[in-house]
């Protein structure tokens, strides 16, 4: 049985290569790779391909977010109610939320873990492993286990009764026996804390350390000797100056930066996810109280110090990757709003936002080979955007208007008939 031929042709095409975009464009996909990309002018199109029409569209790589908790429950549940739900329908969440990432235009996230029993991310694995067999239909998914210290940002942000749910790590043996336990789980990624964060009471803050420098230097050096990359939540100065001295290599949040840290992570090639969305999106969006940031940041309010420590790593050229924090207030389906953000508080250009959301994405990940970018040889991700997210990023907020999702070239989301 011969492969299918897939050609999306007559947009708008942006590759995400960073070049001009590419009017009357083509992509053309044989199973699931990208054949060719280019001037549909230029592409043999076989007659026996299905043709998507994508004239007055704009045609575009599937989008990543490397920042979501896809088991995270959304819905009326309080802060504490949401620990105790049961794994199963945590796990029944995790799948519609795969699917609600994927219909938005998110053909790949990376779950970076919330706070339940199981963090050594057998649920997650789980949870990729259904996905990649097409028994459910969702995102493609990276999945993390979890490196934490008692005390931990990710220890007391659970209510106390249950904190002694799951293990801890401390010192440097128990943290490199607990990495190895997570890669046993086959994980993609190592999540851990360096720092507090903005909830759990009193001893979470983002102003204190989690782990000493030994102990995140032993988790890279496991994690890395098994191939693995290491994330870590890291807002305060304290954190953000280890984490990039340790060398992890996606620094989630960077909530405060000086320029000796900015230095650091650029001249070992690090990459920040700056999450602007938990911060804004419950007071702008829900119009919720944002008195839950009460703390501060070098003195400042939390969202003043952040912003500033964005702006300036951006300006220095530090590399950025897409990054949400999606799930309880900010739901998953509503990721594109982060990149509004880009533009109306950084001061990016559209087309610089997508580069975090695509090429910039798949190169944290380790995955530029196969991923993020329009061009041949490359899995076959792309969305067809109706109206023009280079001149106007907040179209793809508009479900709607996501016409159609490839993932792996199958169409997994349609809606030309809208």
């Amino acid at each position: 049985m011969s492969e299918r031929i897939l050609a999306v042709k007559g947009g708008l095409l942006w590759d995400g290569t960073s070049s001009e975009p590419v009017k009357d464009g083509a992509v053309l996909v044989k199973g699931d790779v990208i054949v060719d990309a280019g001037p549909a002018k230029d592409m043999d199109v076989p007659k026996s391909a299905e043709v998507i029409d994508a004239r007055g569209k704009t045609i575009i790589p599937g989008l990543m977010d490397l920042h979501v908790h896809i088991f995270q429950m959304v819905g009326p549940l309080d802060y504490h109610e949401r620990f105790l739900i049961p794994e199963s329908l945590q796990l029944l969440y995790a799948v519609k939320h795969a699917r609600q990432l994927l219909e938005a235009g998110y053909t790949t996230c990376r779950d970076l873990v919330y706070p339940f029993p199981e963090y050594t991310g057998r649920d997650a694995v789980s949870l990729r492993t259904a996905l990649e067999q097409g028994l459910v239909k969702g995102c493609r998914l990276e999945v993390a286990g979890v490196v934490t210290s008692t005390a931990s940002h990710l220890d007391v942000i659970r209510p106390h009764p249950l904190r002694h749910m799951h293990i801890t790590a401390d010192g440097v043996d128990e943290a490199r026996k607990m990495t190895r336990i997570c890669v046993r789980e086959q994980v993609d990624w190592i999540k851990t804390t360096t720092t507090g964060g903005m909830a759990g009471g009193p001893t979470n803050d983002p102003n204190y350390r989690n782990y000493t420098q030994e102990e995140l230097e032993v988790i890279v050096d496991e994690a890395h000797s098994f191939g693995l990359r290491v994330a870590s939540h890291a807002e305060g100065i304290i954190g953000c100056r280890m984490a990039a001295e340790a060398g992890i290599d996606t620094i989630e949040h960077a909530s405060e930066l000086d320029d000796e840290t900015i230095d650091t992570i650029i001249r070992k090639g690090l990459y920040t996810t700056p999450t602007l969305a938990p911060s804004y999106y419950r007071g702008e969006v829900m119009g919720l109280s944002t008195q839950y940031l009460p703390k501060k940041l070098g003195g400042k309010p939390f969202d003043q110090r952040h912003l500033e420590s964005q702006r300036a790593a951006l300006e220095a050229g530090v590399k950025m990757a897409m990054g949400t924090d999606c799930g309880h207030v900010f739901p998953p389906g509503a990721n594109s709003w982060e990149l509004e953000q880009y533009v109306k508080k950084l001061g990016m250009r559209p087309a610089e936002a997508l580069l975090l959301a695509t090429r910039n994405a798949a190169d944290a990940l380790g995955k530029l080979d196969r991923l993020g970018t329009l061009e041949k040889g490359k899995i076959a991700d792309l969305v067809v955007v109706d109206g023009n997210p280079l001149e106007d990023i907040r179209v793809l907020q508009d479900l709607n208007r996501v016409r159609v999702v490839i993932k792996g070239g199958a169409i997994e989301a349609d809606r030309r008939s809208l």
